[in-house]
């Protein structure tokens, strides 16, 4: 088994400020006729435009949003637009404020269901806040939150106290905008509660997110794509940590094709399942129907056992 544990550190990408006058005017009809008709708030991500106030203790909202979808969010985010896009991304509104020459950049993104808005968040946070929406994180004048089927950015740098204060009332008043919450994924059910780390949950829609945690192989060997849903998160055990990743299939087929392959390449085509690592700890698979889960680097065959158990002893 050659996977590892990857410390997760911030990794959020430069964002470039670009118009798209013409397309944003379009759009921004067509959404005030639907609003017209009685489109409510939710189902239109560039409604924030209209509603959210004009002026911030002096910070003015300028032009027209801009808006993207799956095809144009490229020209707008250089580098980092395949993330959305593999959580099921539907249409960025990104909204400016400025004073003077300085800006603060408020992007909303509506990714079509709660789960993926989840996912973006739970990706990139190192702790858990609940101030804001249903899950928050501010650090050096960047704050992200999810609500629902949005996930929402607002960055201000380089910070300062006042451009703290705008971005949380811009980030409260987008809060507040969102009239409901959305449920979490399913899967995470699956989660055992004893050891657990909060913070370390990642929901992934695509097996480069999975190695971005922990390293399993360059080849999607779990077979996670578009239809699949998995989860990996980190938990205390005797003396160092370990790992527990689920896996949710279309079908028991694709589940049994990716356990087999794990076994073969991961664990020496142990029969059982389970190997012994190296370095003394425990490394183990099992499906159940359309479901698979592994416990990595546990620190003994009891605790790999007894989370397997445990995890599939639930529907998730």
């Amino acid at each position: 088994m050659k996977g590892r544990l990857i410390p997760h550190h911030t990794r959020r990408h430069q964002i470039l400020y670009q118009g798209l006058k013409f397309f944003a005017y379009a759009v921004l009809l067509v959404t005030l006729i639907g609003v017209m008709k009685g489109e409510t708030l939710s189902e239109s991500a560039i409604d924030f435009y209209r509603h959210l106030p004009s002026t911030v203790r002096g910070w003015e909202k300028t032009g027209l949003p801009e808006v993207y979808d799956r095809k144009t969010l490229f020209k707008y985010i250089d580098g980092g637009a395949e993330l959305y896009i593999s959580y099921h991304f539907e249409k960025l509104s990104a909204v400016r404020y400025m004073k003077g020459n300085d800006e603060i950049k408020v992007d909303i993104f509506d990714m079509g269901n709660s789960y993926n808005a989840y996912g973006v968040f739970s990706l990139g946070r190192e702790s858990i806040g609940t101030e804001i929406g249903q899950g928050s994180e501010y650090s050096s004048g960047l704050l992200n939150f999810w609500k629902d089927r949005y996930y929402v950015s607002i960055l201000a740098y380089p910070e300062t106290s006042e451009k703290r204060q705008v971005v949380f009332e811009l980030g409260r008043e987008i809060n507040r905008l969102i009239p409901q919450t959305g449920p979490l994924p399913p899967i995470l059910s699956g989660l055992p509660s004893e050891g657990l780390i909060p913070e370390s949950i990642r929901y992934v829609r695509h097996h480069v997110w999975l190695n971005n945690h922990y390293f399993i192989s360059n080849d999607n060997i779990l077979l996670i794509d578009s239809g699949t849903e998995a989860v990996i998160a980190a938990y205390h055990g005797t003396g160092k940590k370990y790992v527990v990743i689920l896996v949710k299939y279309p079908d028991r087929q694709q589940a049994q094709k990716a356990e087999k392959g794990f076994i073969t390449q991961c664990l020496g085509r142990a029969s059982s399942g389970i190997t012994k690592l190296k370095n003394g700890c425990y490394t183990g698979v099992k499906g159940k129907e359309n479901r698979l889960a592994l416990v990595l680097e546990a620190p003994d065959k009891k605790t790999l056992e007894d989370a397997l158990s445990r995890i599939l002893s639930t529907l998730w």
